[in-house]
């Protein structure tokens, strides 16, 4: 007991010095601010540079390490506060991958990487217990180490062994309970991620929040479980570091601001960033101009009425196999900081919403899923179409509204889920077919389809050119494994995050002019009875979000007409890619949305028409072959369509089938 006793006080004698020389001006300035402020940070390289024997014993020894450096700080206090400052150590070396945290690091001190994947309420923990003596009123003050709290034995004054706690004079501290999930690109096969339950407590609380990737510093240790009488594992943390920050958090030096704004002066800066957007596939220039608007992103607005407008831009590409979508989701899934990947068809709606959850107290808590988890950054959803229905209703609210409604288990609570989605889907039949409307092709309903501001079909069409680029491009990656791009990878990260935190670019008028006379013109050559709708004030708004894009990526202050300019390009190229009606030759937004075009209702009308006229002449049973050569012969309709157009109006109840080959009016 002696020996150790001695270790404490040399250990408190280096810390002293190690304060006084090192982190003298971080100290006072500490004690000052307390206890608004209650912890100091320490760089653990510094502490092996000054003393390496005492910087090996808080990896072996934390507990009694960390107290030391308490008594250091309150001793070198010259102010007499006996503040309580949590020291924190950061970099310590000790790294530990999550998988690797066996029993023979039970009372170490490790560092350990993940991402949070759910968090539980603030409790208060009992430190100093008051306990009132039954017979003779005597208080007595007990330090407690767990959360069994433990009494006196007896009383000094009476021998009296019945205490009741106090709990308005003990002292409490704040404590959360965190789960912390391996990162998944430590994964191979079929490994399931593990996790661990990390203890936060005092000012760590509440710091970290579902999807943040952070480095924690802590003591391993071990509590056996009542229940099961089995042993657990846990971290106390002392340290959180967050190891990928929103783009708005990542730091830029002077430097990198210098960098990026000689980049900006650049009048080339738009293809320059286009070209460095998944650099690794080429060709597809719209969709990379989309992928690099939507990581810039629109300015979200808060109207007085509280009504949130959305500024992230959504992309769905929809396109022949082996193109690169998926590798497209996965270099933004890379790039943008909370980027998220994951595929439709193992993805069940609680997995893209929250998961109710019971936690080690029988309550119940909410564990983040795919679309809360990716708040603020990008959420890749491949195969889009291959989810179920049910599951892809989810989706519904966090597209538009941008938050995430549940009501289960007791919980009723609406998460933010303020991300820009990028979605693949493949056509049904394998290829893509211009003559079908894009909801007969993939299987999403309207609903979705119509919140996607660009919609992008990407068809693998066989030309002698390209291929012969593709295939060198292809190549000669295989070849050296270097991919070139205009900008390099960790500068375009920087200046996205510049641009996203520091500009947020006001409409002009020469703005809202093209804007607005591109939106009329469009709507106003459907201003006759048998025109289709060209365009919808969803459009214009998202008009709005892609020409705030154009303006941040060269940094402006101001949306001007080139920007709308720019914008209103990238949009007409997506609407004649899916919204063109090849029996009108006109853009029609419910080819595009997966609603029945224009020119398909009037061929229904006229279907239905006919078949009344003709129920008279055989008795209200129309045969399909007449009525097929009738369609033909009027109106120079083919068999399939006629076939088509039945079935929908069967669906819709407005004709049936009372037997085979033979139609009726409802």
């Amino acid at each position: 007991m002696d020996t150790i006793t001695e270790k404490s006080k040399t250990s408190v004698a280096k810390f002293e010095d190690f304060f006084s020389t090192e982190y003298k001006d971080s100290v006072f300035e500490a004690l000052e601010k307390y206890p608004d402020k209650r912890s100091i940070i320490v760089d653990y390289l510094q502490l092996e540079m000054f003393d390496p024997d005492l910087a090996d014993l808080l990896i072996e020894k934390p507990e009694e390490v960390i107290k030391a450096a308490q008594k250091a700080i309150k001793n070198i206090d010259t102010t007499r506060k006996n503040a309580d400052l949590q020291v924190r150590f950061e970099n310590v070396s000790n790294n530990i991958p999550l998988r690797d945290l066996r029993s023979k690091y039970i009372g170490k001190f490790v560092a350990v990487d993940g991402i949070v994947r759910k968090t539980d309420e603030i409790r208060p923990r009992i430190v100093n217990a008051m306990f009132e003596c039954r017979s003779c009123m005597r208080l007595h003050e007990v330090p407690q180490k767990s959360n069994i709290i433990s009494e006196p034995a007896l009383c000094n004054d009476c021998g009296g062994r019945s205490f009741r706690l106090l709990q308005e004079e003990s002292e409490f501290l704040d404590t959360q309970s965190t789960k912390l999930q391996e990162p998944l690109e430590n994964l191979s096969g079929g490994e399931q991620p593990r996790q661990i339950h990390l203890v936060l407590e005092d000012d760590l609380v509440d710091t970290v929040t579902p999807g943040d990737i952070i480095r924690i510093t802590g003591a391993l240790k071990t509590v056996r479980d009542e229940k099961t009488k089995r042993f657990k594992n846990f971290i106390y943390c002392n340290h959180i570091e967050a190891l990928e920050q929103e783009f708005e958090e990542l730091q830029i030096s002077e430097e990198d601001e210098k960098e990026i704004l000689e980049l900006a002066k650049d009048p080339n800066v738009y293809n320059k960033i286009i070209n460095s957007t998944a650099p690794s596939i080429q060709g597809y220039r719209e969709v990379k101009e989309a992928i690099a608007l939507q990581l810039f992103g629109g300015s979200a607005k808060e109207l007085e009425d509280k009504t949130r407008i959305r500024g992230d831009i959504h992309i769905l590409i929809v396109g022949d196999p082996g193109i690169g979508k998926s590798q497209m989701l996965k270099y933004v899934s890379k790039l943008a900081p909370r980027g998220i990947y994951t595929s439709g068809k193992g993805t069940s709606g609680v997995g893209l919403t929250a998961a109710a959850v019971k936690d080690d107290l029988g309550g119940w808590s909410l564990e983040a899923g795919a679309l809360v988890l990716g708040d603020r950054g990008n959420v890749c959803v491949d195969e889009l179409d291959k989810m179920r229905s049910e599951d892809r209703s989810a989706i519904h609210e966090a597209l538009e509204q941008q938050t995430i409604s549940i009501a289960k288990a007791g919980i009723m609570a609406t998460l933010n889920s303020r991300c820009a989605m990028l979605a693949a889907a493949n056509p049904k039949f394998g290829r893509f077919d211009r003559y079908k409307s894009i909801a007969e092709q993939i299987n999403l309903p309207a609903p979705i389809l119509s919140r996607f501001d660009l919609i992008f079909v990407v068809e693998d069409k066989p030309n002698a050119e390209k291929d012969k680029k593709l295939a060198e491009h292809i190549l000669n990656i295989h070849k050296s494994a270097e991919i070139p791009f205009d900008i390099d990878p960790e500068l375009l990260r920087k200046y996205i995050a510049y641009a996203r935190k520091n500009v947020h670019p006001q409409l002009t008028h020469g703005a809202i002019e093209v804007l607005q006379e591109f939106y009329v013109g469009m709507r106003g050559s459907a201003e006759d009875d048998d025109s289709p709708v060209p365009i919808t004030a969803r459009q214009l708004e998202a008009l709005v979000r892609l020409s705030e894009a154009n303006c941040r990526i060269r940094l402006g202050k101001e949306i001007t007409a080139f920007d709308a300019k720019r914008a209103i390009k990238l949009q007409e190229e997506c609407l004649k890619q899916v919204g063109l009606d090849p029996d009108t030759g006109k853009v029609d937004i419910d080819k595009v949305e997966g609603r029945t075009p224009k020119s398909d209702r009037d061929k229904a009308r006229v279907l239905l028409d006919i078949v009344k006229e003709m129920s008279d002449e055989f008795g209200g049973r129309v045969p399909v072959s007449i009525l097929t050569d009738e369609m033909s012969d009027r109106y120079n309709v083919s068999e399939d369509k006629v076939r088509q157009l039945i079935t929908k109006l069967k669906q819709q109840g407005l004709i049936f089938e009372p037997s085979t080959g033979y139609l009726k009016t409802v």
